[in-house]
């Protein structure tokens, strides 16, 4: 790769901070279980029971690492939950499946949920050998009082690559020093590519209203990693493409924001923290 400069002048590291995503660009469809989908039906075996929110009061930790505030209790009914996601490696070998998995399955509790940094569904993350799944399981309804805005539509994907910077809230210290940019500055340098909102594998983080903060991963420290990103709204910017609908999927995040999942580049499997901006 050449070079990257910025304003003309070669800045050290700045090749070093591009990170290549797959936008999904998600459209309406009719998946089958055994396809990758946002919202479709999940290839879930009908002998494993269906997962319940983990957002429990106390909480399951191997869940999520989010710090709610508070949970559903233990002694009432636990919400199920409904499918977000499936992404089969095959489709998608940029994801970093853990051995013997080949399929990643999200999945939302539709209801609302409160922590430090966002408000908004549970999820849950499912790493599967799809080749151990015989018969496949009827989803259950969604359960009472689920906000229509974490119930997607049925999409399948028309992925494409997408080469991103991130935002100065990512910067490393020595990038921001070549750059020039003083202490506590909060804004992106004139001209830097704009990092627009939409439904991606990996790159950078589309912060908005936040920035990167309590990222760390709790089994063994080290930095999460963005490594899905579901958006209300599919920008048109970036990468070239058409984008023939702006809200496919009909969820909604926040102020029309994108649901962040992080995960730990050492082990994806430890538990995961969600952030919505």
């Amino acid at each position: 790769m050449r070079q990257l400069t910025y304003d003309g002048v070669p800045i050290p590291g700045l090749n070093d901070l591009v990170r290549t995503a797959i936008r999904l660009h998600p459209a309406p469809g009719e998946p089958r279980p055994d396809e990758s989908h946002l919202g479709g039906p999940l290839l879930w075996p009908s002998d494993e029971p269906w997962p319940e929110c983990p957002v429990t009061w106390p909480p399951d930790p191997d869940a999520s690492d989010d710090a709610w505030k508070s949970g559903h209790p233990l002694d009432g009914p636990v919400p199920v939950m409904v499918s977000a996601a499936q992404l089969f490696r095959d489709d998608f070998p940029e994801l970093h499946f853990p051995e013997g998995a080949d399929v990643l399955q999200i999945l939302f509790c539709p209801l609302e949920h409160a922590s430090p940094y966002h408000q908004g569904p549970a999820v849950r993350l499912v790493w599967r050998d799809s080749g151990e799944v015989g018969d496949i399981a009827e989803p259950p309804p969604a359960p009472e009082g689920a906000e229509a805005g974490f119930l997607p539509r049925p999409c399948v994907f028309e992925p494409c690559s997408i080469d991103e910077l991130p935002r100065l809230c990512d910067f490393p210290a020595e990038t921001r020093a070549a750059l020039g940019i003083p202490e506590g500055a909060g804004d992106d340098p004139d001209g830097w590519p704009e990092l627009g909102q939409y439904s991606k594998i990996g790159g950078w983080t589309a912060w908005a209203a936040n920035d990167r903060a309590d990222l760390g991963c709790r089994e063994c420290g080290a930095d999460l990693r963005q490594t899905i990103a579901l958006a209300t709204e599919e920008h048109d910017v970036g990468c070239g493409c058409e984008v023939t609908e702006d809200g496919p999927a009909g969820w909604s995040f926040g102020a029309q924001g994108v649901l962040n999942v992080f995960t730990c580049p050492a082990d994806v499997t430890h538990p995961v923290k969600v952030r919505i901006d």
